[in-house]
């Protein structure tokens, strides 16, 4: 991997107990839990603790650590996307760059410094430069191929799942619980507006393929990778996992699709040791009922991860118990509480599936990295409770 490797971490002259670690996840009630695995393991990967954690399960969004994982080393955590507008003659063209936390007006937030708002006054001041005021408006999509709804999700899921673009705003959604089923038509109408705001008139606007000898007039940056990946883990952003395979899938020389990024993202995995047999890659986000991962695989990619400055935005991005992202109203039992502020990992969620993956620091000072994955459970609550008693126990661990 790309970077310096991990330092050392500092940790207690002894570690867990395996055999007591063992005893104690064993003694966590799984009623209502089906097929299930799980790995715990030491600060350099010594394996305290497994119960079928070679088992190939569903893993619902834990498959974005696999995802951004392999897009930073592959990337960079500085790298960026740009979105951009270029002209020729009378007519101007809206290329998407594949930012996918892309907005209409500019936000405050560090995740989201590109906004159609500024790309169109830097893009009308330099049209007003030229003495233009009307123009045709094109916008290309060609960065990305293939559908933008993957089939192996579920069909019932159409009209809430965001589609996939090279060029969107807000998400590709238009709400919490509506996508966007033309995100770039949408995009470039909100960039017409945006134009005649800011003194240009638009008389039409279509897609089209940006001419390769058109002049740039203005561009938006992305914010870099890391921080990008980091919003994406915190807030399990699915449309933005699948962004990020595709920009991985562009960086092996493959198709920028759904089958390129599955492809990309397998290929990265086996060449860093970190595929097993009947693992199954179907999509970047982990919104495929059919993706196959084993816990060990997302153990040692959090492992991976920490102490490794270039792999940074992922361990920023893992979400807090009890405090921020998709844990933050988690670990709310008395007897979960103890790993409030203290479990850091990324969630999982499907129906009849959940899964968790991250790090957590025993009541001794040990940095424990675990996985966690549950499929066929009978209730969400069950087995929300089921992983997040399970963590707790570690946390509470001396376990000699």
């Amino acid at each position: 991997m790309t970077g310096a490797a991990p330092a050392p971490s500092p940790t207690p002259t002894v570690l867990p107990d395996p055999q007591v670690v063992a005893r104690k996840l064993a003694a966590v009630n799984r009623t209502g839990i089906g097929a299930s695995g799980y790995v715990v393991l030491g600060p350099t990967g010594t394996v305290l603790a497994s119960r079928s954690g070679n088992k190939p399960l569903a893993p619902a969004s834990t498959m974005k650590l696999l995802t951004s994982l392999a897009a930073l080393d592959t990337m960079g955590a500085d790298h960026t996307f740009t979105t951009r507008v270029v002209r020729s003659g009378s007519r101007i063209v809206l290329i998407g760059g594949g930012d996918p936390l892309l907005t209409d007006k500019q936000s405050a937030s560090a995740a989201k410094p590109a906004s159609l708002q500024a790309l169109a006054n830097a893009t009308a001041a330099a049209l007003t430069a030229a003495g233009v005021k009307r123009v045709q408006l094109g916008y290309d999509t060609s960065l990305f191929s293939g559908p933008g709804f993957n089939p192996a999700w579920k069909d019932k899921w159409h009209s809430w799942v965001a589609r996939v673009s090279p060029l969107l705003i807000g998400s590709g959604r238009f709400n919490k619980w509506q996508a966007d089923p033309g995100p770039a038509r949408t995009a470039a109408a909100a960039f017409a507006k945006r134009l005649k705001a800011a003194g240009i008139t638009v008389t039409t606007v279509t897609p089209s393929r940006a001419d390769a000898a058109a002049t740039e007039l203005a561009s938006v940056q992305s914010a870099p990778l890391a921080t990008v990946v980091a919003h994406t883990l915190t807030y399990s952003d699915n449309l933005a996992a699948e962004v990020i395979a595709r920009h991985l899938a562009l960086a092996a020389g493959g198709p920028a699709s759904f089958t390129g990024g599955a492809a990309a993202l397998k290929s990265w995995l086996t060449a860093h040791s970190l595929w097993s047999d009947g693992m199954r890659v179907v999509d970047g986000s982990g919104l495929s009922f059919s993706a196959r991962v084993t816990p060990t695989v997302l153990a040692r990619a959090v492992l991976a991860a920490l102490d490794n400055q270039a792999l940074a935005g992922i361990v920023s991005g893992l979400p807090v118990a009890g405090v921020s992202g998709t844990l933050k109203d988690r670990f709310d039992d008395k007897s979960e509480k103890v790993a409030r502020g203290n479990v850091h990992a990324k969630t999982g969620t499907l129906v009849g599936i959940a899964a968790l993956a991250g790090y957590l620091t025993t009541a001794d000072g040990a940095r424990l990295v675990f996985a966690i994955v549950a499929n066929k459970t009978r209730g969400q609550t069950t087995a929300y409770n089921w992983l997040d008693r399970s963590t707790a126990v570690l946390v509470r661990c001396g376990c000699r």
